[in-house]
């Protein structure tokens, strides 16, 4: 049965029984807002189909919306995308961290949600309490920026996100105040790297050598 979870978490030391509800509401196909070093953040699984649903509607989003995927290492995130050696060291450098990188995408990539793109965000966030709700659940989560349709800003009021999201299937970590600067957008697909939103990481970077 679709239940809301309204989950306080410390956001250094989260505990690990109110992470673990989070998990279990992802696992029931729920979805999961989630605090980030930038951002607070929608998550969900990949195969969370009715969650995805819930999720453009709450948003105002369409078929074609890019989500990002957030993942707990560089090997989980090999699973889905092609890193070369290049990549591989700005990747190292800069993760965790606010960063998306665009990576070419392998033939792993969940079609029913990303269809034909070659490419696809990668996101690997620094803060505590996601970076533990990852590691308790063992694979990748769809994400997306925590912002209604009608609101000019990202939401940042944990109990304000509440009182909108309180009749849905999902689960609401709130570890305080979340941040309204969004990652910077990084395109590593091609061998010039383009900067498609500059966010809260810094770039570019300096040598990589």
């Amino acid at each position: 049965m679709a239940s809301f979870e309204y989950i306080r978490v410390h956001p250094e030391r989260p505990q690990i029984r109110q992470v673990r509800h989070a998990v279990e509401v992802l696992k029931q196909g729920g979805f999961a807002i989630v605090p980030t070093e930038t951002t607070y953040a929608i998550m969900m699984l990949p195969k969370a189909l009715q969650a995805q649903d819930a999720v453009r509607a709450l948003r105002g989003l369409d078929d074609k919306h890019l989500w990002s995927l957030v993942v707990s290492d560089l090997s989980q995130a090999s699973l889905y995308v092609r890193i070369d050696n290049q990549a591989h060291r700005i990747l190292k450098r800069c993760l965790p961290g606010p960063y998306t990188f665009i990576l070419p995408a392998n033939a792993s990539l969940p079609k029913r949600v990303f269809g034909k793109r070659k490419d696809v965000g990668i996101r690997m966030p620094s803060h505590e309490v996601c970076s533990m709700l990852l590691g308790e659940l063992g694979e990748p989560l769809l994400a997306t920026s925590m912002q209604f349709p009608d609101d000019d800003d990202i939401a940042t009021d944990p109990e304000q996100i509440a009182a909108r999201v309180k009749h849905l299937h999902a689960a609401l970590m709130d570890a305080g105040w979340g941040g309204m600067m969004p990652t910077t957008v990084v395109d590593l697909c091609e061998d010039r790297f383009e900067v498609l939103r500059q966010g809260l990481g810094n770039w570019p970077l300096e040598s990589l050598s």
